[in-house]
């Protein structure tokens, strides 16, 4: 339901700005959200989903915490493993998540307003329709 609501979503989005720029019902709309500047619902998501576990980057547990030995993704945000449905779709799962699949360079920024405006910039440059895509990368 809520992923067939998110297509839904993307169609209109992807109508508004092929008539905002006036080209065919079939063109191919990712370079048209890249020259206007405007994020896709799907990177609007992962961008707040960020943003959110950001502020509270302190109260998360690294995977450097809980494993002993040295692993390469040891500055990773832990992932906790829950089976419960309404946890998988949570904020905090999906947030943690998509924080992980960040490249390092933006991970490593210590102030929230560049870390944030870094972000943004990378969403410009890659148009995501689904998180999936972005957690495939």
């Amino acid at each position: 339901m809520r992923g067939e609501l998110n297509m839904r979503i993307l169609r209109i989005q992807r109508r508004v700005i092929r008539s905002m720029v006036g080209v065919s019902s079939r063109t191919c709309c990712r370079q048209l959200f890249k020259e206007l500047n405007i994020l896709t619902l799907a990177s609007l998501h992962i961008l707040e989903a960020i943003c959110f576990i950001t502020k509270y980057y302190q109260s998360v547990e690294l995977n450097s915490n809980v494993h002993t030995y040295n692993k390469r993704r040891k500055m990773d945000i832990h992932i906790q493993s829950y089976s419960i449905e309404i946890y998988k779709k949570s904020v905090i799962n999906i947030g943690t998540k998509v924080y992980n699949k960040l490249p390092g360079c933006i991970k490593e920024i210590d102030s929230y307003k560049v870390f944030k405006k870094e972000l943004k910039s990378f969403f410009l440059l890659h148009t995501f329709y689904s998180v999936e895509e972005f957690v495939s990368l």
